[in-house]
């Protein structure tokens, strides 16, 4: 990967709400510490088992985290799009990566080095308390889906995973895209259904004039009529950043 130039960090960092949320000199420890890089569609930016390097967040592009199962089958989990920070976890722990990231498209990514990030948090440990922010938000979305996979009807389900897409669920934006670009096949090996049972759900949804699909995407028609059916206000308090 090579070097990026000519992209505006700290503007595209000023559009994400937990980077703005960020006390000025961690804005600016980041901005210093974060070194930028070029990705080829089918480039991996690391793989399972790969030691842990620091965090990142993607700039431009698209990236997939991809899971691997016990034969060696690949499944897209989630897609990673611009403001998407990924990486936290092996801050804390330090264990290797979980999955394969890995570019769907032109993209652009900033790393954060891990040695030079904790170099920052020892001289200000205060600092520490925002990634635990990151990782708890995201946390709550994945229990979100998890729940949703042992209680919902199908619908419930598939309304769930869309949402968590729409939440940007390794960002800490907090904010909602409005149109998922997602294939059905993906979300079916999100959440462990046939592609015809995601067909036939996603269908039922556009029925209830909550959604609109197109090859390749899905437009939320309805973002409240659509939280309201899968009860999220019961989670939204708890996703709020804390004043």
């Amino acid at each position: 990967m090579d070097t990026a130039d000519g992209i505006d960090i700290a503007g595209i960092l000023a559009t994400d709400t937990w980077y703005r949320d960020l006390p000025p000199s961690l804005q600016q420890a980041l901005l210093r510490i974060g070194v930028p890089r070029r990705m080829q569609p089918g480039q991996r930016l690391f793989s399972r088992g790969d030691a842990t390097n620091g965090l990142y967040t993607v700039l431009e592009g698209r990236l997939a985290a991809i899971d691997v199962s016990e034969h060696g089958d690949e499944s897209v989990q989630l897609h990673l799009e611009p403001v998407s920070w990924f990486g936290e976890m092996g801050l804390y722990d330090r264990l290797p990566r979980v999955h394969h990231i890995r570019a769907e498209q032109p993209s652009t990514v900033l790393w954060l080095s891990d040695t030079l990030l904790r170099e920052h948090l020892r001289q200000e440990p205060e600092h520490w308390f925002h990634f635990g922010l990151l990782l708890t938000q995201k946390l709550r979305l994945a229990l979100f889906v998890l729940e949703g996979r042992k209680v919902d009807s199908n619908d419930l389900r598939v309304a769930r995973i869309l949402l968590m897409l729409a939440k940007s669920a390794l960002s800490g934006t907090g904010q909602t895209k409005q149109r998922v670009s997602v294939q059905q096949q993906e979300v079916a090996e999100m959440l462990g259904m046939s592609r015809q049972t995601v067909n036939q759900a996603l269908q039922r949804l556009k029925a209830e004039g909550l959604l609109q699909l197109a090859y390749g995407k899905v437009d939320i028609l309805d973002l409240q009529a659509l939280q309201a059916k899968v009860h999220f206000e019961n989670w939204l308090p708890l996703m709020r950043s804390p004043k």
